[in-house]
């Protein structure tokens, strides 16, 4: 009886399951109906900004999608060549992208102007009682700027903060020891320091001062104002409403509402506003020409599968090296590949993954141009992996290089037998058996050979990098030790040939495979999307086993007393705002 319920339950289910999925077609196939002959195009920007999204109808339909640079990118161009749009109209809330994503839609509002449409955009607030810098440099790309009259905007300027934990260590009693290769290596000083090395401190300076300096000017030349003026503004944000008027920032004062009445009567009420999903789905797909591959590659680089994390201190996406060097091996296959545009964000992580995805890489680029595109951070493991393609494309803001290695280990013995009571009977056979553990210090001869092999990945660092850049090593050598570069600076000293976005990057694409500027082609991702339904069957298993590995490292740390770090050539995440 109980197994009949349980077939007549699942039957039940089964057939909710159809129908809610019909409903979605058929909700979908409404949605894709003509386009109007006039179009306002109207995109909201608020939460994370992702770089693929998953096409999801139920999260659609419920508006809780995020948005993709995909779908940003897509939309803009189709808009600028879209005789029925009249204009775009933006609107900012609090959203989550680095400085290389504003930067790549900026050009891509400025594609917009550039075919003779109109930008506007509506701010509630640029930052509410917080940094307001990412959300105003962005919204300086439009043509005009709207601010509610109870707005702020905080143009604060650029703001960097490092955590570090060796005083939680000394609380512990847990003694790190972290050697690396530069004084600019600065992953280490996170376990190691309290406070900002010499060398790090330069470093940061550096790269804040950079973004600064792109960040002022862009907003300079977008509002016809010196950049004296600007920074001048800066430091005397937070700005009122008004306040900002008067510096020039803001050119009116309304609530949305208002903003929307007033560019509907600006259109004679005779455009219709299309948000930006609704937009795609009644645009034409591209389909046909030749076919360019895109590898989009996310997250901390480690052996086996993509996928994501829970380890509360290195958590987040995951880029697994089985799983992107398949990409690379299933294109390689596919004869009808004209060219491989390798699309990365990343801090870096293992030099074991980074070399096989590398090596993969490098098979294809042997056969088809590959030209790399750095998104927001492509540094350390994620600058690694970039070596040998044709092309290396970045932001001025992209955040890259760290061309340097650590390692390391914590002896965390007086951590479990003065503050837990845990201690362990020791037995070792072999001089170095205990070397990668983390309840002893490290011997003077353990010391040397662990130098020697910091050594031997920092000597193959460089000469990837020299291969790939037509230097020496000791070239190399003398920008690498660890430094941190933004785009603007790494094609300075000649570590990526261009600056700008995937539209850059693409069009490199064409020009070394061949193919006519003009001539349609067709993105083919690499690794395969799923289907939405398959997404959500692997992103629950891809949970799950994310916790069963979290309870492993636990169950191990606390078997053995050691506890993992991230990698040898591993950034941490540089956050400036």
């Amino acid at each position: 009886m109980a197994k009949k319920r349980g077939i007549v339950i699942g039957i039940g289910c089964l057939a909710v399951l159809v129908v809610v999925v019909g409903l979605s077609l058929m909700v979908a196939t409404a949605l894709r109906s003509r386009l109007p002959d006039d179009v306002v195009l109207s995109v909201r920007l608020s939460g994370p900004i992702v770089e693929l999204a998953v096409d999801d109808p139920f999260a659609e339909l419920a508006g809780s999608s995020p948005i993709s640079m995909r779908d940003i990118r897509r939309a803009l161009i189709l808009a600028a060549d879209d005789d029925r749009v009249r204009g775009v109209r933006l609107r900012i809330d609090g959203f989550g992208g680095g400085f290389a994503n504003i930067q790549e839609i900026r050009s891509l509002l400025a594609r917009v102007r550039a075919a003779g449409k109109w930008t506007a955009v509506y701010m509630d607030t640029a930052g509410e009682f917080s940094p307001g810098n990412a959300q105003y440099y962005l919204a300086s790309a439009c043509d005009e700027i709207s601010l509610n009259p109870a707005g702020d905007v905080n143009l604060i300027g650029i703001s960097v903060r490092s955590p570090f934990i060796r005083g939680t260590f000394d609380k512990l009693g847990i003694k790190p020891e972290f050697p690396g290769r530069g004084p600019y290596k600065t992953a280490r000083f996170m376990y190691t320091e309290t406070e900002f090395t010499e060398g790090q401190r330069e470093m940061m300076e550096w790269l804040a001062g950079s973004i600064m300096d792109q960040m002022v000017t862009d907003i300079a030349t977008a509002r016809g104002l010196e950049s004296a003026a600007v920074r001048n503004t800066v430091d005397s944000a937070p700005l009122s409403s008004a306040a900002a008027v008067e510096a020039g920032l803001i050119d009116h004062l309304e609530d949305w509402t208002a903003f929307c009445d007033r560019l509907n009567d600006n259109e004679g009420g005779s455009a219709k506003a299309v948000n930006l999903g609704r937009y795609l789905e009644r645009a034409p797909v591209e389909s046909g020409g030749a076919r360019i591959a895109v590898v989009t590659a996310i997250g901390a680089i480690m052996r086996g599968d993509s996928g994501r994390s829970l380890n509360p201190l290195f958590g987040g996406e995951v880029m697994g090296s089985d799983t992107i060097a398949k990409a690379w091996r299933d294109i390689r296959k596919n004869k009808n590949i004209r060219a491989a545009v390798f699309r990365i964000d990343s801090p870096g992580g293992s030099a074991v993954a980074s070399e096989i995805i590398r090596q993969e890489m490098v098979r294809v680029a042997d056969q088809i141009p590959v030209v790399v595109s750095m998104s927001n951070t492509a540094a350390s493991g994620g600058y690694w992996i970039s070596c040998g393609a044709q092309r290396i494309v970045a932001d001025p803001g992209t955040i890259t290089a760290s061309i340097g290695v650590f390692g390391g280990h914590l002896n965390t013995e007086r951590f479990w037998s003065e503050k837990l009571g845990i201690t362990y009977g020791k037995m070792d056979f072999g001089a170095n058996a205990d070397i990668y553990g983390d309840l002893d210090d490290w011997t003077d001869p353990q010391r040397l050979i662990l130098d020697g092999m910091l050594d031997r990945i920092y000597g193959d660092f460089l000469e990837r990098v020299a291969d790939s850049r037509g230097m020496t090593t000791d070239e190399v050598h003398a920008i690498a030790e660890g430094r941190v570069f933004t785009g603007v600076q790494a094609l300075e000293r000649g570590l990526v040939d261009h600056l700008g976005g995937f539209d850059t990057a693409l069009a490199a694409a064409r020009e070394l495979a061949g193919i006519n500027p003009e001539a349609r082609v067709s993105l083919v991702d690499y690794p395969k999307t799923l289907p939405w339904w398959k997404q959500i069957l692997e992103k629950k298993r891809t949970e799950e086993a994310s916790v069963d590995t979290m309870v492993n490292t636990l169950q191990r740390w606390v078997s053995t007393g050691r506890l993992e770090t991230p990698g040898v050539v591993w950034t941490p995440p540089i956050v400036i705002e």
